[in-house]
């Protein structure tokens, strides 16, 4: 606090940091408090926990995905679009030393959004095919870039030459030192050109290039992971996408990390939830001495459960959560 003189002394209200009030005729001045509240109720809580798994699949996905969203609003990025179409359907929970470390479960994320018709992709896991008909074609070692495009442009009315068909691979890893899964990122794509001469399988991955049943599919034997084919097309200076998301491949890590166990033992990572009790849709499992009952404790105490509302908090719109007050951001729904 500091006493002001001079024409200082007329000074009255805040500015910035400092707040400035008359007493007996002097300008007092001194630096305005500001209460920081971390609050971690179960709905943020909820949040906190499951960004982890999306921001981190986001960073690996990223430089393959540029241009993947057609309507991007002004001033909002390809990260922005990629948690806002993800975080709600979301549901696996990395602890904070897991996300520290690099963990990362292969996840069926959203990966683009555009106007191009998406590619219906039929089956499950390894088994999993496209509706991109191949008519006669089986891919082998022999087909050419222009054998490839040949089917897909004569058999499926949605393709032309020049289109591209990409296919994204995340493969599900464990580091053998730290026991903390981790994934890898892959990328292969083909253009649609009638005269290349270029063998198909020299410049994509088998697994995401086979004939199955007379389509595009998936071949067996890769490994666990999430996988997706996207077709795109260049379009007066502008990048056209379908709308696709991966396909799960990763069942056993999926359930391991996902649902109410797994958030419970994320949570504690993050100083655990403070639940009111008397708050609808909120629970506690701690009691204070005299209580009635183990159900609660009058003060509101700690929720070690893993339950209460998994409500989304905060905005729709890119980056931050609707939090204000001075409170602790919260990564947006």
């Amino acid at each position: 606090m500091a006493i002001l003189n001079g024409i200082l002394k007329k000074l009255n209200g805040s500015a910035g940091s400092l707040t400035f009030k008359q007493v007996n005729g002097q300008t007092v001045v001194s630096e305005k408090i500001t209460a920081v509240k971390k609050s971690n109720t179960p709905m943020q809580m909820r949040q906190r926990t499951k960004w982890g798994n999306v921001v981190q699949m986001y960073k690996g996905i990223a430089p393959l995905i540029n241009y993947g969203y057609e309507a991007k609003p002004v001033g909002c990025s390809d990260y922005n679009m990629f948690m806002k179409a993800n975080m709600k359907s979301s549901d696996i929970y990395l602890t904070r030393q897991e996300v520290a470390g690099g963990g990362c479960i292969a996840a069926p994320y959203q990966l683009t959004q555009g106007t191009l018709p998406s590619i219906v992709v039929s089956g499950e896991g390894d088994n999993a095919r496209t509706d991109i008909k191949l008519g006669e074609l089986a891919i082998d070692e022999n087909t050419t870039v222009k054998d490839f495009a040949m089917a897909v442009v004569s058999n499926n009315a949605d393709y032309d030459f020049g289109d591209q068909i990409s296919f994204f691979d995340v493969l599900q890893r464990v580091n053998a030192v730290t026991g903390i899964p981790y994934c890898q990122f892959l990328a292969t794509n083909v253009v649609l050109d009638k005269a290349s001469e270029v063998k198909l399988l020299d410049l994509v991955s088998k697994y995401g290039f086979a004939t199955v049943d007379g389509y595009l599919g998936h071949q067996e034997g890769e490994g666990a992971g999430v996988f997706g084919w996207v077709h795109s097309r260049k379009s007066a200076n502008k990048t056209l996408v379908s709308t696709q998301a991966l396909i799960d491949n990763n069942a056993e890590m999926i359930a391991e990390y996902s649902g109410a166990e797994a958030y419970k033992r994320s949570v504690k990572t993050y100083g655990g939830e403070n639940s009111a009790f008397l708050t609808p849709g909120t629970t506690t499992t701690t009691a204070t001495d005299g209580s009635a009952s183990a159900g609660g404790s009058g003060n509101g105490g700690t929720d070690d459960s893993g339950s209460g509302s998994d409500q989304g908090g905060g905005s729709d719109s890119g980056g931050g959560s609707g939090n204000t007050g001075g409170e602790e951001e919260i990564p947006y729904e």
